[in-house]
């Protein structure tokens, strides 16, 4: 009996061909109906105003920025040619205090942190202005490659007289507050960052992706077909998707577990995507189905029932455990009993239970990874005849994929490309590189900066 329960519960996470094509096509519909909405409630498709991509060919020294929810990344980057790249980079942490004061003592602070590295990297160019790409990892409606004004922040973030303000504005008056001698060239979003970044590095780069914590994507459109752009002319654009926020219940594989995470989510029926996929959500995931099998005495039948006090609270089964556990290729999977004991104080698993929660976790995580590739399929599929080009067999396209979820969860590239092959076809798939790209907030940024100041198209 709790065989079958366990079986039948599993098997909710295991997509089939069909459920797959219905995410490509939900998330095409999606990327398409972004294209054209001014709809201030969809932030989907954002413009980036930059127009090309590197050539790996770029030389000189420019500063960046990288501003997270966490962390706040200042950067001397040295573009050296050949996909070649000196980082200098410092962080600091953003204290609450920061996050919750003025718009003015923030700016400040970061005109003191990018004096620091000016210090620490002893440049000093006279009079000259030094010019700075900057990455922001917040809503902001962008109005040029270098404005934007800053739209709801999140992540902890309560400043006074920000919202609504031009971020060049804000970013540049802390630096004449301070006396920083820096200009502010150009603005982009994390995930732009991340396909300029590494195209520099691999020229077959034509998408973006970063999988952590959230998720996002950035990819290169025709200007043409980007009708809410009201920018000056060009050929294409580089269009910031956030299709984190993408994901409707009519096309999304749901299953009940997925519906209570989205439920008792800050905004219910919102980044229904990011909460199946992503590294904040696979761990909840797992302990929301193993309270679930507890109580329907499907596993772990040493507890009698009895959900521990231990795995009541929302978050505590972290993605962490997850890669720990599928991490262990011992027969027994030892790891299993170290995690729910340590963390847990759950002690006496069978070999079966063992097993079962090994399988759990394993596909959990590979549903992730292969809607993770039914997003890029549908990426490639919109970008087909613009950037991207499977039918040719001379022709490789790169995806560079920075974040935790795919650097460090064991085997999801590999699950990734295998969907992917799954969706494409063999020949086609055999064209499609997936790649690790890292630093690509700083780096990015820095690139960015290089392409605005030197008037190339943007």
């Amino acid at each position: 009996m709790a065989t079958s329960v366990f079986q039948e519960t599993v098997r909710q996470f295991v997509l089939s061909k069909e459920q797959v094509q219905k995410i490509i096509d939900g998330l095409t519909e999606e990327l398409v109906e972004g294209l054209s909405t001014t709809d201030p409630k969809n932030i989907t498709q954002q413009p980036s105003y930059i127009t090309r991509l590197p050539t790996g060919k770029e030389t000189g020294l420019y500063l960046a920025i990288d501003m997270g929810g966490t962390n706040l990344r200042t950067a001397a980057v040295h573009l050296l040619g050949d996909g070649q790249v000196g980082v200098t980079m410092e962080k600091h942490e953003i204290t609450h205090e920061l996050k919750t004061g003025t718009g003015e003592a923030m700016f400040d602070w970061i005109a003191d942190c990018t004096a620091s590295l000016l210090k620490n990297v002893a440049l000093d160019m006279g009079n000259a202005d030094l010019h700075m790409g900057v990455t922001f990892s917040f809503a902001l409606h962008q109005t040029a490659i270098n404005r934007g004004k800053v739209l709801a922040m999140g992540k902890g973030f309560d400043l006074s007289d920000v919202m609504g303000h031009d971020l060049k504005d804000l970013m540049e008056g802390g630096f004449r507050r301070k006396g920083v001698p820096v200009v502010v060239s150009a603005i982009i979003n994390d995930t732009v960052g991340t396909l300029v970044s590494h195209a520099y590095v691999s020229p077959s780069t034509k998408i973006g992706v970063i999988l952590a914590t959230g998720t996002n994507a950035a990819y290169i459109e025709r200007a043409s077909d980007v009708s809410k752009y009201t920018g000056p002319a060009c050929d294409q654009m580089i269009l910031n998707t956030e299709w984190d926020a993408m994901g409707k219940a009519s096309y999304l594989p749901q299953t009940k577990y997925d519906k209570e995470i989205d439920a008792v989510s800050l905004v219910p029926g919102f980044q229904e995507f990011e909460k199946m996929v992503s590294g904040l959500y696979m761990g909840e995931l797992v302990r929301l189905t193993l309270v679930d099998l507890i109580e329907r005495r499907g596993i772990l039948e040493v507890l009698d029932g009895k959900v521990p006090e231990s795995l009541k609270d929302r978050l505590v089964f972290k993605t962490l455990f997850m890669s720990t556990i599928e991490s262990d290729s011992s027969a027994d999977h030892s790891a299993i009993d170290r995690v729910f004991k340590t963390s847990f104080d759950i002690e006496g698993l069978t070999s079966e239970d063992r097993a079962h929660i090994f399988e759990l976790i394993h596909t959990v995580g590979k549903r992730s990874a292969v809607m993770t590739a039914a997003a890029c399929a549908a990426l490639l599929q919109k970008a087909s005849g613009a950037s991207v080009n499977l039918d040719n067999a001379n022709e490789i396209t790169t995806i560079g994929i920075d974040g935790s979820v795919f650097e460090k969860y064991p085997h999801f590239a590999h699950k990734m490309m295998e969907a992917m092959t799954d969706i494409l076809g063999k020949d086609r798939a055999s064209r499609v590189r997936l790649e690790l790209a890292r630093d690509g907030g700083c780096i990015g940024a820095a690139l960015v900066a290089m392409v605005a100041q030197s008037g190339g198209a943007v």
